[in-house]
């Protein structure tokens, strides 16, 4: 299958594989260059973030991006849809929870950004590919 202009982040293997074959191969695909955002000099991509989410229990698989310019600092919001156990009556452990999550962006990206816990079904759905990302900045 010959690959062109798929916008897929990728690098070829040129080293013979083990089985014998000779021909150049593909490494598992990284990303896609449309999705990825660079956010204060940082390039970050949806689907990070999407592996950092689906790994904490709590979250469902609904969340936005949403990127604006305050000054010359990019700033980096994601609404994340949680269940209704999430919501916990002490605020200290909603507090926790939420602080852990952004301490686990951080430490994957390099880049701090703001969660704001939102409740099921609160992020709009779309027929076909969710629309993920609002970049709110202008040029």
């Amino acid at each position: 299958m010959i690959r062109y202009r798929t916008r897929d982040i990728t690098s070829l293997i040129y080293e013979p594989c083990a089985c014998g074959r000779t021909l150049a191969r593909m490494k598992k695909t990284m990303g896609r260059s449309d999705d990825m955002l660079i956010i204060k000099g940082v390039n970050v991509f949806p689907s990070q973030i999407e592996e950092i989410l689906f790994s904490i229990e709590g979250c469902e698989p609904h969340y936005q991006l949403i990127v604006q310019r305050t000054g010359t600092t990019d700033i980096l919001e994601i609404d994340i849809e949680v269940t209704e156990n999430i919501f916990f009556d002490e605020m200290k452990k909603q507090r926790a929870f939420l602080e852990s999550i952004e301490r686990r962006i951080h430490s994957a990206l390099g880049v701090g950004a703001t969660v704001k816990l939102v409740e099921p079904n609160s992020i709009p759905r779309h027929e076909g590919k969710a629309q993920r990302v609002i970049d709110k900045r202008s040029l």
